[in-house]
């Protein structure tokens, strides 16, 4: 098995700016000007302390963030007098970036201990962060001094696709969708397309950057947006190709986003869903100004909102608008985390949660209403066990299990030591909020 690195003389000197530059490092900072990771040294070491020394806890200093998700109540329900007509199932995991140990080979059992949860649902989802690209080779493909490039298999696209009962949307718009250029990102639409899935994010032309998909189904239809709020440094001219929308910026302009929920609006959509690559990586809280944006989007017409790309998981929201007559419950995912990805050195990027809810389309007070109903998490764990022959048996596990039973299961001495950290602080104390149901997991 491919041993996976990490850098010692860049964590040697991220302890060092840690000591230095203590409350940029052991605290969320607010973002100032326009967001660049790649052309700042401390940057770049800020990366390295939170993914090999620490992942922040916290969230900004004296924000309130903390307490308002501990706060928060999910649990999602018809309004009164609702009377259903149809109903469908969506579910939801986070990024895709099978390189390094996870290939055809080391996941046979990828899906089985969730797939009843996961798998089954009308539609579910997950980001691809990764082009698939068989020109150049599978893996993290390391550049100096800048981020590294993932291009997965078409084999292990058929691993996220079961035989049609697996994932069957894909956002495909994330900070590595431009990782080996235009040819690459065209490939991946390409298998896509091949393979018969739902995705949007990255698009062929300008007429499908201006347009939304709808899908519908059970006579529902759901918009399916994606945006990503960076392309890790990469410079590309045809704008089209990719739906950039940075929100990570001190500034943030989510015009295509409004003309996109205008067009979902034209065509019917019933709900309309967005997928939003964001937020700081190995920071377990999302930074106030992606909290802004969020309720900003969701009040010009966004339903649930899909974030990813902090490697870690964040807490969930249920957010009521507040503009006009007619309020609106909003489902709100930070971050949903890790998925299929390899850290095995960042204890918090072990435990991440795919949800699953239904949609609920009828009458309310004489006129057509569609909500969100039946809420539910499953916490997971995320098993990269190294055999004695060498190989690695990557599997997605519910954390239930693995908390009451780690022999069962190929973990470290370290990881199963952390598992109650892993219970205790991130799960019930940041993950879900105090009035969950936690003997539910």
């Amino acid at each position: 098995m491919k041993k996976y690195k990490v850098n010692k003389l860049g964590i040697f000197l991220a302890h060092i700016y840690s000591l230095v530059y203590w409350n940029e490092f052991h605290y969320p900072q607010p973002i100032k000007g326009t967001y660049d990771v790649t052309g700042s040294l401390k940057e770049k070491l800020k990366w390295v302390y939170k993914i090999w020394i620490k992942q922040l806890e916290v969230a900004e200093k004296n924000s309130g963030i903390e307490e308002y998700f501990s706060s928060q109540d999910l649990n999602f329900s018809p309004p009164e007098g609702f009377e259903r007509n149809a109903s469908l199932t969506m579910s939801a995991g986070g990024d895709l970036m099978a390189v390094d140990a996870i290939t055809e080979e080391n996941t046979p059992h990828l899906f089985d201990d969730i797939k009843d949860f996961y798998f089954g649902a009308d539609i579910t989802c997950a980001n691809l962060e990764s082009t698939i690209y068989d020109k150049v080779p599978y893996g993290r493909n390391s550049i100096p001094n800048m981020p590294a490039k993932m291009n997965t298999s078409e084999g292990m696209l058929d691993r996220f696709l079961d035989g049609g009962n697996g994932i069957n949307y894909f956002s495909t718009a994330n900070n590595h969708s431009y990782d080996n250029g235009e040819e690459g990102l065209l490939a991946t639409l390409d298998i896509l397309e091949k393979k018969d899935c739902w995705f949007s994010g990255t698009n062929r032309t300008p007429e499908q950057h201006e347009d939304v998909l709808v899908v519908e189904k059970n006579g529902i239809k759901i918009a399916l947006l994606a945006y990503t709020f960076d392309m890790n440094g990469n410079h590309y001219e045809k704008k089209h190709l990719i739906n950039e929308v940075r929100f990570n910026d001190e500034t943030v302009d989510i015009s295509l986003i409004k003309r996109h929920i205008k067009i979902a609006r034209e065509k019917n959509a019933d709900i309309i869903v967005a997928n939003c690559h964001w937020g700081w990586e190995f920071e377990m809280y999302p930074h106030k100004s992606i909290i802004e944006v969020a309720h900003l989007l969701a009040e010009e017409g966004v339903d649930i909102i899909l974030g990813g790309h902090p490697h870690v998981c964040q807490p969930m929201e249920r957010y009521i608008t507040k503009q006009g007559e007619a309020k609106r419950q909003c489902l709100i995912i930070y971050s949903l985390g890790d998925f299929v990805s390899y850290h095995p050195r960042t204890p918090n990027s072990k435990i991440t949660y795919v949800v699953r809810f239904q949609l609920e389309k009828g009458i309310l007070s004489g006129a057509g209403h569609t909500c969100i109903s039946q809420f539910e998490v499953l916490p997971v764990y995320i098993q990269a066990g190294e055999k004695e022959d060498g190989t690695c048996d990557f599997r997605l596990l519910q954390f239930e299990k693995v908390l009451s039973g780690p022999e069962k299961y190929i973990l470290t001495d370290e990881e199963r030591r952390d598992l109650p950290r892993l219970d205790k602080k991130l799960l019930r104390e940041i993950l879900l909020p105090r009035s969950w149901n936690f003997s539910k997991l």
